[in-house]
C-alpha cells in the first residue's frame, strides 16, 4: 500500500518471533533483547503505549486506504518503542481500496522478531537501521478486479493497446472484465474487429502463475467463434494487460524490494502471497 513502510517507520516514533522465511540473501538483524524483561512491562505502561502505537499506526493508515483495518504490535519496553525498536507488527485489512485497487483481504506481518526504523524529524527522513521485511498475503475476488479494472490508470493500458489494434485496423477493446469460474480467470473483452464489422465478446480463459517475480496468464486459452490464435503469439498483450500484474502495484515502491512468492486460486478467489524488504541503512523522506 501507499508508503506503507515508511508510514509504518512514522507512526512507530510518534508514539515518544516472526514468519521462517528466507527470501534472496534477507538475513533477520540479531535481537539485542533476547529474554530481556523491562520494568514497563511488569508495570503495564509499555501495553498502554502498544495500544497508543497501535491507534496511530491505524488512524494514519486510513488517510490513505479506506477497510476494516486491525493492528498490532508487540515491544520490548516503552525506551525502545519510543525509540522505534519493536517486536513485531501484524496489520489485517478486509474489503479495503487503496489508490483504486480493490481488494478483499490483506495480511502483513514482520518477518524478524527485531525491527529498528530511526525517524530523524529535522531533516524529515527515515532511516532503516536494520534489515527490514514483512511476509503479506493479499485476497482479491473478481468483483474486487472489475472495480480496480474501473481505475483510471487501468484505462490507460487499455488506450495504449487500442492505439496497436488502431494502427493495423485489427481490433479495438470496447470495455473488459473478468470472471472467476473453476477457480480458473475469465478475461472477457467486449471488442469491435474493423475487418468483420462486427463487436463480440473474447474470452481468455487461463491459470496463473509467478515467473520471474511477476504474475503472468498460464496455460491461456483463447475462446471465439470469429477467428482462431495462436495465444502463445499474444502472450505479451494479454499480460500487458493482467489486471492482477496491476494491482499488485499496490505493494510496489522506490526503496523497498517486492518478492512475489506464490499465487493461486482457490475457493474462486484468487491468493497472493510473498515478502516486502528494505535493505539496511536505505533513508527515504516521511
Amino acid at each position: 500500500m501507499k508508503k506503507i513502510l515508511v508510514l509504518l517507520g512514522a507512526m512507530l516514533i510518534s508514539t515518544c518471533a516472526g514468519y521462517s522465511i528466507t527470501c534472496e540473501g534477507f538475513e533477520c538483524p540479531q535481537n539485542p533483547y533476547d529474554g530481556n524483561l523491562s520494568i514497563s512491562n511488569v508495570t503495564g505502561t509499555n501495553f498502554l503505549a502498544e495500544q497508543i502505537t497501535n491507534y496511530l499506526i491505524k488512524k494514519q493508515i486510513l488517510k490513505d486506504s479506506t477497510g476494516k483495518y486491525k493492528v498490532n504490535l508487540e515491544s520490548y519496553n516503552f525506551t525502545a518503542l519510543r525509540d522505534g525498536k519493536f517486536k513485531s507488527l501484524e496489520i489485517t485489512g478486509s474489503d479495503t481500496v487503496t489508490d483504486g485497487v480493490y481488494a478483499s483481504l490483506i495480511k502483513l506481518k514482520t518477518l524478524c522478531d527485531y525491527n529498528y526504523i530511526d525517524i530523524d524529524n529535522k531533516d524529515n527522513t527515515i532511516t532503516f537501521k536494520e534489515n527490514f521485511g514483512m511476509a503479506f498475503a493479499i485476497q482479491f475476488s473478481a468483483d474486487d478486479l472489475n472495480k480496480t479494472m474501473q481505475n483510471r490508470r487501468y484505462g490507460e493500458i487499455i488506450r495504449r493497446v487500442n492505439n496497436i489494434g488502431n494502427t493495423y485496423k485489427m481490433f479495438n477493446i470496447i470495455s473488459s472484465s473478468v470472471e472467476i469460474k473453476d477457480n480458473k480467470l475469465n478475461y472477457i473483452m467486449k471488442v469491435s474487429i474493423p475487418i468483420l464489422n462486427v463487436k463480440k465478446d473474447i474470452t481468455v480463459e487461463t491459470n496463473l502463475a509467478v515467473h520471474n517475480g511477476e504474475i503472468i496468464f498460464d496455460e491461456a486459452s483463447l475462446n471465439t467463434e470469429y477467428f482462431k490464435v495462436d495465444i502463445d503469439k499474444l502472450s505479451s498483450l494479454l499480460n500487458y494487460l493482467n489486471p492482477l500484474e496491476f494491482s499488485m502495484k499496490i505493494m510496489k515502491n522506490d526503496y523497498a524490494n517486492l518478492h512475489i512468492k506464490e499465487i493461486n486460486i482457490t475457493d474462486e478467489k484468487i491468493n497472493v502471497s510473498g515478502i516486502i524488504t528494505v535493505d539496511k541503512n536505505v533513508i527515504t523522506e516521511q
